[in-house]
């Protein structure tokens, strides 16, 4: 949907932000521009609104050059957030929401049918609307800069360090509910950090940005931290690459191992089989349904007393991740991970090798 040719930015004191750009973002995706301070992110965010114009080169949106269109077409096609979500002051939040849709023209009823709708898309309370701006937090605030970028519906947002003034545990909130919201909505998104981790978590693509404007990597998240391109990109990776990786792949993508798994009725003749095929010397008792009973060592099933089944804990949904499997791996006494379904029934057995795997 946006694609830059060959773009340049040269201001007149002959500094150079963007160099020889080119650059194609994909309708529906989150595109992150991510880099350190100066490297010419942001200028390239403003270059698609021409709130800054290119020296050099073509900037299309559809195919369609940006500067064969009228500034306010342009503009109110495009969701934009600030850092500081740059509400009005004076206004209302209600106000704020309906900037655009009221110099479009949309009528009153639609106008506030708009705002309610997007009040609670970003999870605020309906009575919010007849506050001011300084009335509420900043997390509160973004999330009304969001709002009031999604008021006419644009195709494209644009969002410069929307969430960099909040404290960390708003911020990972935000970035939560903007997921789930872009997973709802499917925009076409530029978003500009200069937090590598917040792009990896945000972002279906990235584009890592050098000094002098030079792109010096666009690949998906799991691309570049398993193939930097360059010393540059290694450094701005930062440590922990493959550990970051683990924070991208699900539990249910991960190949599980061969499960020493009995009923509880078993007998030790059963129990010893199934440890011996998996390789173990406990077994992993389910029940009907297949949810995890609890555990037994192979000693128990010689013992003429009744076995206590041992609780086992060490569980992750196949929509967590592998990182947070790591995390349950490391304390779980046996050295594995069960997995389970939706249904909490057991659905495979993860050690530290399907972790390896799911990594190559």
């Amino acid at each position: 949907m946006i694609e830059f040719s060959s773009v340049t930015k040269r201001f007149p004191d002959g500094t150079v932000a963007v160099d020889s750009l080119d650059l194609t973002m994909a309708t529906g995706e989150l595109t992150v521009l991510v880099g350190p301070s100066g490297c010419g992110k942001t200028t390239s965010l403003r270059m698609i609104n021409r709130l800054d114009e290119a020296s050099e080169g073509t900037i299309a949106v559809d195919g369609q050059d940006v500067r064969s269109r009228s500034l306010t077409d342009l503009r109110r096609g495009m969701g934009y957030v600030m850092q500081h979500s740059g509400l009005f002051p004076h206004r209302t939040i209600g106000d704020n929401i309906a900037t655009v849709p009221r110099l479009l023209g949309w009528d009153k009823k639609r106008i506030a049918a708009r705002v309610d709708e997007l009040i609670d898309t970003v999870g605020l309370d309906a009575d919010m609307v007849a506050r001011y701006p300084h009335q509420l937090s900043g997390g509160q605030q973004q999330r009304v800069g969001v709002a009031r970028a999604l008021a006419a519906d644009p195709p494209i947002m644009l969002m410069d360090e929307p969430f960099a003034a909040v404290d960390p545990i708003v911020r990972k909130r935000l970035q939560d509910e903007f997921l789930a919201l872009q997973e709802r909505l499917g925009k076409t998104i530029v978003f500009v950090t200069h937090d590598i981790d917040e792009a990896i978590r945000l972002g279906d693509r990235i584009a890592v940005f050098g000094e002098g404007g030079h792109l010096a990597q666009f690949a998906t998240p799991d691309a570049l931290l398993a193939s930097p391109q360059s010393d540059f990109v290694v450094d701005f990776l930062g440590a922990e690459p493959q550990l970051k990786r683990l924070s991208l792949i699900t539990a249910g993508r991960a190949t599980p191992v061969e499960a020493p798994v009995v009923a509880p009725d078993a007998d030790a003749e059963a129990a010893a089989t199934a440890a011996h095929r998996a390789g173990t010397d406990w077994v992993l008792v389910l029940d009907g349904e297949r949810r995890i009973a609890g555990w037994h060592r192979l000693e128990a099933y010689r013992q003429d007393t009744g076995r206590a089944v041992e609780r086992f804990d060490a569980t992750v949904s196949a929509a967590d991740t592998l990182r947070a499997a790591l995390g349950v791996l490391v304390l779980s006494q046996l050295g594995v991970v069960a997995r389970l379904d939706e249904a909490g029934r057991f659905d495979g057995l993860l050690d530290q090798s399907s972790l390896n795997r799911a990594l190559c």
